[in-house]
C-alpha cells in the first residue's frame, strides 16, 4: 500500500512539472514586443496624416503669391474659393479718362463730302453702327476688373464726338478707379477710335453708359 501511495505522488510531482515546463515555453515575449512595435507605427501613420493636412494650407498661399520649398510644395491645392479683393473707397471712386470733348469739331478743307451738311445724324444710326461693337466694349469692362470673382458696384459711361465727316474724334470713359488702373480707357478707345458713322451737318457727342453688375 506505501508502494502505491509513493508511486502516485511521484506520478503528481511528474505532471506538475510538466505543466510548468510547458508555461514556461509560451511566447508571451514576442507578442508583448509586437504589440509595442504596432503604437510606433499607427503613430508614424497618424503624424504623416498631420503633415498632409498641414501642407494643404501652404500650397492654397502658394496659388495666392506665396512661394513654399520642400516636400511641402508638391501638396495637393485645398478646395476653397479664392477671397474676393477688397476695394476701398479710392477704389470705387468714379475717374475721367481719355480725350476733351468740349473743343468744338474741327473741318478741314476736303474733309467733307457732298452729304455733309444733308442730312442729322440719328440716334438710330449710331445706336446700328455702336451695336455692333458692344461685345468689345464689355470685353474690355471685363478684362480691366481685378479678379472674376470681385464685384466692382459702379457703372462705366463711355462719351465720344461723332464729326460731320462721321469719324470719332476724341473718346472719354468715366469708371470706377480700380477699373481704369485695368487700362479700360485705353481698351474702349481702341474699340470705339474705330467707329464709322455716316456724314451729318454737324458734330454731337453722344454717351452710352454701362451698369456693372
Amino acid at each position: 500500500m506505501k508502494g502505491f501511495l509513493l508511486g502516485l505522488v511521484v506520478a503528481a510531482l511528474a505532471f506538475g512539472g510538466y505543466v510548468y515546463w510547458k508555461e514556461g515555453q509560451r511566447p508571451s515575449t514576442p507578442a508583448k514586443v509586437a504589440a509595442d512595435a504596432g503604437a510606433p507605427v499607427k503613430e508614424a501613420r497618424e503624424r504623416k496624416k498631420r503633415r498632409h493636412r498641414g501642407a494643404t494650407r501652404l500650397a492654397r498661399a502658394e496659388n495666392g503669391g506665396a512661394t513654399s520649398a520642400g516636400p511641402r510644395a508638391s501638396a495637393p491645392v485645398a478646395e476653397s474659393e479664392p477671397e474676393p479683393v477688397k476695394l476701398s473707397s479710392a477704389d470705387l471712386k468714379l475717374v475721367s479718362q481719355g480725350d476733351n470733348l468740349s473743343r468744338p469739331d474741327v473741318i478741314h478743307l476736303g474733309d467733307a463730302t457732298d452729304e455733309s451738311g444733308s442730312r442729322e445724324l440719328t440716334q438710330e444710326d449710331i445706336d446700328a453702327r455702336f451695336r455692333a461693337k458692344e461685345d468689345n466694349i464689355l470685353d474690355c469692362i471685363a478684362h480691366a476688373r481685378p479678379d472674376e470673382e470681385t464685384y466692382v458696384p459702379g457703372r462705366v459711361t463711355v462719351k465720344f464726338r461723332i464729326q460731320r465727316t462721321g469719324n470719332v474724334r476724341g473718346v472719354q470713359v468715366e469708371a470706377p478707379a480700380i477699373l481704369q488702373r485695368g487700362g479700360l480707357t485705353g481698351c474702349v478707345k481702341g474699340v470705339v477710335g474705330g467707329l464709322r458713322f455716316p456724314p451729318s451737318n454737324g458734330s454731337q457727342v453722344v454717351s452710352y453708359p454701362f451698369s456693372l453688375t
